[in-house]
């Protein structure tokens, strides 16, 4: 048998596909590594999302293999050997499936390390939910050597692919809230380091992706029309079970990794579990700020993460401005735009920010730009950078707070921050014009 599969797997396209699907699911991994090397709940998401570019290829591959016998015109040859026709597939399963399994597993394993070097908090749920990936990629493989078996047309194999991909492709970034597509997709629903998956979705796509497995593999074996019609049972059980076990809200908050950390000895800088890993990088610039707002009245006492997600936590407007004695920072925003090592400016500038205003509170380009404006020209006074970063509405409310007597500017920079975080135009404020818009 060893010999058999040695064989196999130097005369078919195992070998190919291997070296092709692991590369190319790493590369779709490397374009993203910044939103997912530092959280085992990004990395999740972003390998179950490979799924919409690898799985046709592994689809087509596997077509094209099952369908080989046919094309070559000797299946009358092979049926005609005592040896039963499951025995005679077996080293080309193996063969083709490994080939996947392993160009998965050690992508998924290249990833894990990377992220092991910088993830504070795993949740303990993302081993599950990726070896549901892999094991989606197993069955789409068992169901491409079914079809190839089945419909052994040249066109068989590019045709599959495609229709999979638009599929796939269709549904990757919008996809209807319902149980049967987080059943039958390989991605994942939207979620966040501060959200999870149930792993009750993850056990029913288990179920369904199983389901599906054992079709490709009765379709592979089926000698007659009747045969293939019945090899499509389990895929059909197996999607409706799987739908009525799937949880109808497959998303939830994670209460463990909004938790605050805060830094040892300074319970004044704090951050998400889930972000710990930043704690160190944002001691230094959150005490600069919070030194330069100390003779400010009503300024901020303590730097702490902000738990929600811009993505799917609604906030309201009457949420806003109750918690004035801080400067909540989304860090959640730098770490998909910026980097897995923090940069000092940019958590300056991030708290900093974030001790002026909500940036919930403006949505809109025009509001939020007069709001920067207001920030960058009372930061820029307090911490006494240079002003050459800054726009002309900025420089000309910094030059007013500049002129202004000491105890008139300090209370005039505690109002405008109060009316910034309270949903009002910190410019305005600043100007002198009252804190109304």
């Amino acid at each position: 048998m060893f010999r058999i599969m040695r064989l196999e797997a130097k005369r078919s396209i195992a070998l190919p596909l291997l070296l092709v699907l692991a590369a190319l699911t790493r590369v779709f991994l490397w374009m993203d590594i910044q939103e997912w090397a530092a959280s085992w709940a990004s990395l999740v998401e972003s390998a179950r999302a490979t799924a919409w570019i690898s799985l046709p290829v592994v689809l087509a591959a596997a077509v094209w293999h099952g369908g080989r016998e046919r094309r070559n015109k000797v299946s009358e040859l092979f049926a005609a050997t005592p040896r039963p026709r499951s025995v005679r597939l077996l080293p080309a399963f193996v063969a083709i499936v490994g080939a996947v399994a392993i160009a998965e597993a050690g992508v998924v394993l290249w990833a894990a390390t990377l992220v092991t070097r910088h993830a504070t908090y795993s949740g303990g749920q993302w081993p599950l939910a990726l070896a549901t990936g892999l094991l989606a990629a197993v069955a789409v493989t068992l169901l491409g050597l079914g079809i190839g078996r089945a419909v052994a047309t040249p066109i068989a194999a590019p045709s599959a692919a495609v229709a999979l991909f638009l599929v796939l492709g269709v549904n990757a970034e919008e996809r209807p809230a319902n149980r049967l597509v987080d059943v039958a997709l390989p991605m994942l629903p939207q979620a966040d380091d501060f959200h999870r998956v149930l792993p009750s979705l993850s056990v029913a796509q288990c179920l369904w992706y199983s389901a599906l497995g054992v079709t490709g593999v009765l379709l592979s074996v089926a000698a007659s029309k009747r045969a293939r019609l019945v090899a499509l049972t389990p895929a059909v059980t197996g999607i409706v079970l799987a739908t009525l076990l799937a949880p109808p809200d497959a998303v939830v908050r994670d209460p463990q990794a909004t938790a605050l950390v805060c830094a040892p000895n300074n319970n004044r800088v704090c951050v998400t579990k889930v972000h710990s890993h930043a704690l160190p990088a944002l001691v230094t610039p959150a005490r600069k700020v919070l030194a330069a707002f100390a003779e400010v009245p009503g300024g901020p006492r303590k730097v702490e993460e902000k738990p929600t997600s811009w993505k799917l936590d609604d906030t309201e407007p009457a949420a806003h401005g109750t918690h004035l004695s801080a400067a909540r920072v989304e860090l959640s925003q730098l770490t998909q735009s910026g980097s897995i090592r923090w940069k000092p400016r940019i958590l300056l500038e991030a708290v900093a920010r974030a001790a002026m205003f909500d940036e919930g509170c403006f949505p809109g380009d025009a509001e939020f730009a007069r709001a920067s404006d207001a920030s960058d020209a009372v930061t820029t006074l307090l911490l006494r950078t240079p002003t050459d970063h800054l726009s002309p509405v900025a420089r000309k409310a910094y030059d007013t707070l500049r002129a202004l007597p000491a105890e008139e500017r300090a209370s005039r920079i505690g109002s405008s921050r109060k009316a910034g975080l309270t949903c009002q135009d910190p410019l305005t404020v600043v100007m002198g014009r009252g804190a109304d818009r």
